[in-house]
């Protein structure tokens, strides 16, 4: 998806990387990656189509991006953080109606994905996304890691109130960082993404290691490809709120950034 034909990496004047096939097995092999891929379940699939939604987003597709949120989002509440991330990415690479193009398909589309369930099933719906993750449920939840909203949750009431509150504070910080320093290619893009699922995991009551595998894969995932297809610099699309430049990829300039002068 993230391929740029007839673009030839820049000269660094560096050692050779390791190449992005060997690197990415590496990153599978790992323990984060490795241990949820021998027991099942939706964390990685989960994670891979945050990758490409951001991919898509990156690469100024709108509506390939909002289908891949839609299918995401309503795999796992942990994979909304992601729509808010995807839009100003696509803010910055394709503009504004690009971005509310993406939101409308990922709204109608997680809708029709949701809707069937929640009216066959309204109370399991509640007990399984909203109670059971946050430890309102009837059965206690087994994700028992010490993480900090945990160990608050675990003295009572006000402790869980505590974790919540907390909670609120770091997604109101990691959104006002967002919209003042809106993401302009894919690594950073990912990288916003990962504080903030680090910070709700971090902090949410019932949260566990496990949840961790999604924003360490984002960040590591992101590096290997910033290293294997660097941004040519393009024009100017947009400016920052400290009135710096932002330099944004265009969607169409990639096939002429290396046929000479600077793009």
């Amino acid at each position: 998806m993230l391929r740029r034909s007839g673009v030839p990496a820049p000269s660094t004047g560096q050692r050779e990387q390791i190449p992005y096939g060997t690197a990415v097995a590496v990153l599978i092999a790992s323990p984060v990656v490795a241990l949820p891929l021998c027991v099942s379940g939706v964390d990685l699939p989960l994670t891979g189509l945050c990758c490409l939604a951001l991919a898509l987003a990156a690469r100024g597709r709108p509506a390939a991006a909002g289908l891949a949120l839609a299918v995401v989002c309503s795999l796992k509440w942990t994979a909304w953080p992601a729509i808010a991330v995807a839009l100003a990415l696509l803010g910055c690479v394709a503009g504004r109606r690009a971005a509310v193009r993406c939101t409308g398909i990922a709204a109608v589309g997680t809708t029709l994905l949701i809707v069937p369930s929640a009216l066959l099933s309204p109370a399991a719906m509640v007990e399984q996304v909203l109670a059971f993750p946050t430890g309102r449920g009837n059965l206690p939840t087994p994700a028992a890691s010490p993480l900090p909203g945990r160990l608050l949750a675990d003295l009572g009431p006000a402790g869980w109130y505590a974790a919540v509150g907390l909670l609120v504070c770091g997604a109101l910080a990691v959104a006002l960082y967002l919209v003042r320093l809106p993401p302009a290619h894919l690594r950073a893009a990912a990288d916003r993404l990962a504080i903030g699922l680090l910070v709700a995991f971090t902090l949410a009551p019932a949260g566990r290691f496990g949840y961790l595998a999604l924003p360490l894969v984002l960040m590591g995932w992101a590096r290997l490809v910033d290293a294997r297809e660097p941004l040519p610099s393009l024009p100017v699309r947009g400016a920052r709120p400290d009135g710096m430049a932002l330099v944004v990829p265009s969607r169409h300039s990639y096939a002429h950034a290396g046929t000479g002068g600077e793009q």
